[in-house]
Formats: C-alpha cells, sequence, structure tokens
C-alpha cells in the first residue's frame, strides 16, 4: 500500500474518532505537540524507523514520552501504530491530521512575510482582516525575510499581496529602464 495513504487513512479515522468522542480539541494539540517533537528532535523520527528497534522498547518509549502528556485517545491510538507496525508513519500521519482537521475547520492557509519581527496587536489585525475578506477562519505562518527591506508579503492560499519596499523598488527600476527607450 502506497505510504502517503497509510498516513491519510490513520489520520482521517483519528479525527474521525476524536469528533465522535467530542476530544478533537486535545487530539489536535496532542498532534501538534508531537509533530513539533519531529521538528525539534530529527532523532526521533530516526528511532521510529528503525528495524534494529524493537516494538517493546517503542512501547516503552512512548509510555515514557506521551503516557503523562496526551490525552487518552491519542496514547491508545499511538499504542495502535505500534502494535500495527506503523509507528514509522507518525510524522506524517501528524503533518495529516493537521491538514485534514483545518479543511474540516474551513481554515484558510496563509503565509505573512515581513522584514521584521511582527507584533501580536499586527498579527491580530492581519487575522481580522483576512477573516473578514475570505470570510473563514486563518491559520496564519509567519516569516522573516530582510530581503523585503520593509513592507509584508501576504499569500492566502493562490493569492498574493506584496507591498514590500523591495517590490516597490523593482518596479521603479523597471519604470525608469522603460522611459529611457
Amino acid at each position: 500500500m502506497d505510504e502517503g495513504k497509510i498516513a491519510v487513512r490513520y489520520a482521517k479515522a483519528l479525527l474521525g474518532l476524536a469528533k465522535e468522542k467530542q476530544v478533537e480539541e486535545a487530539v489536535k494539540t496532542d498532534m501538534e505537540m508531537i509533530h513539533q517533537l519531529f521538528e525539534t528532535m530529527p532523532g526521533f523520527n530516526h528511532v521510529l524507523t528503525s528495524p534494529v528497534i524493537g516494538g517493546k522498547e517503542k512501547r516503552m518509549l512512548f509510555e515514557n514520552v506521551f503516557s503523562k502528556k496526551t490525552s487518552a485517545l491519542t496514547y491508545s491510538f499511538l499504542m495502535l501504530l505500534i502494535t500495527n507496525n506503523r509507528e514509522g508513519y507518525l510524522k506524517d500521519i501528524t503533518r495529516n491530521f493537521h491538514d485534514t482537521y483545518r479543511k474540516e475547520a474551513g481554515y484558510k492557509a496563509a503565509i505573512l512575510t515581513s522584514a521584521f519581527e511582527i507584533d501580536s496587536a499586527t498579527i491580530k489585525q492581519f487575522k481580522t482582516m483576512i477573516r473578514k475578506l475570505y470570510n473563514t477562519e486563518v491559520d496564519l505562518t509567519l516569516k522573516v525575510d530582510n530581503t523585503l527591506i520593509g513592507g509584508f508579503v501576504l499569500q492566502v492560499e493562490d493569492q498574493q499581496i506584496d507591498a514590500s519596499v523591495a517590490a516597490k523598488l523593482k518596479k521603479l527600476n523597471r519604470e525608469l529602464l522603460a522611459s529611457r527607450n
């Protein structure tokens, strides 16, 4: 079976069960925490995918790390993964869970790139603006790119607003070059 399909099926099954038991927010938080673990500790994925480390050791690892830090449903799900020898898919499952949750909740993905760190009040204003424009909740990712010089670039799915100083300088340069001809 295709590895991507396995992760998608497990993620959808977990989300469906979480909705049924009305604990989707807790499971969402758990999946975000586990995904963050993969980001901060790349060796974690190597442990899970290693054929040298047995299921018993992985079960003990999960018990020590997740039993008290996750909801009962998430912990049961993790134990099921080990039982079915699917723990190697956990990273993809957490990513797919987040994507499926966002789609079902009606979130739009947005990326705000600025030349410097943006304060929380401004972030709140951007989220409010996006909610009003698209009539939906927003999942805003922040990035800093000092090559913008100033201003920002806001991308909401396939639409982009480029209000950066770098873009304005490029436009001015093109206009000056065109006026020479």
